[in-house]
């Protein structure tokens, strides 16, 4: 393999090619959005903007394994079946219900994320990680929250993070009853949601 010379952008830079990519997206399949093909189907194609943005890097969709990692029983960062009824009995004997020990061994265990910008098998050249909704999609595990879950996991970047994104965005996008376009984008750093952005998606692009 040939020497890594890529560095890794700022954070002010990842955002504004970020929203480039969203910009694209907007520009060229808002048929998608507007008509609410399948989320993955929208998500794919913010990657292929994605990967236009950062040349020499690699833009993957639901990536499952991080070669980093020497244990056999996990993947990216998926747990062994094994290990998961290990984590379930553990949360029962904790007093958790079983509602909630099944939510949190979900999601401790189903996190491949939407989209993420990285450098693969270099686990300090992770930039950016997506995780894309639709308007009006399920708000519980399997929704929104597991989606904000993963990405204050995957951004986190103490010695408790073990894939530091200097970068995490839940996008929600839509088109409402009244024919507007609906972008909602928060931002996560370091394991905490920083707030929310709104782009308007005719800005930018190309």
């Amino acid at each position: 393999m040939p020497p890594i010379i890529l560095t890794c952008p700022t954070e002010e830079v990842i955002l504004e090619r970020f929203r480039r990519a969203l910009a694209d997206l907007w520009a060229f399949d808002r048929l998608l959005i507007e008509r609410r093909l399948n989320q993955k189907t929208v998500a794919h194609r913010l990657a292929v903007y994605l990967e236009r943005q950062f040349p020499g890097f690699h833009t993957d969709c639901e990536y499952s394994r991080n070669s980093r990692v020497q244990e056999a029983t996990y993947d990216f960062p998926y747990m062994s079946r094994p290990r998961q009824k290990t984590l379930r009995r553990s949360l029962l004997g904790q007093g958790m219900s079983e509602q909630d020990a099944d939510a949190a061994t979900h999601a401790a265990t189903a996190t491949y994320p939407d989209i993420i910008v990285h450098y693969r098998d270099h686990n300090d050249l992770n930039l950016l990680v997506v995780e894309t909704r639709l308007l009006g999609d399920a708000r519980g595990w399997g929704g929104e929250l597991d989606a904000r879950d993963k990405l204050r996991r995957y951004s986190l970047r103490t010695d408790q993070g073990q894939f530091r994104y200097v970068v995490g965005l839940y996008v929600e996008l839509g088109v409402t009853e009244s024919g507007e376009d609906h972008c909602l984008v928060h931002q996560f750093r370091n394991g905490e949601d920083i707030g929310q952005v709104r782009w308007t998606p005719g800005d930018g692009g190309h």
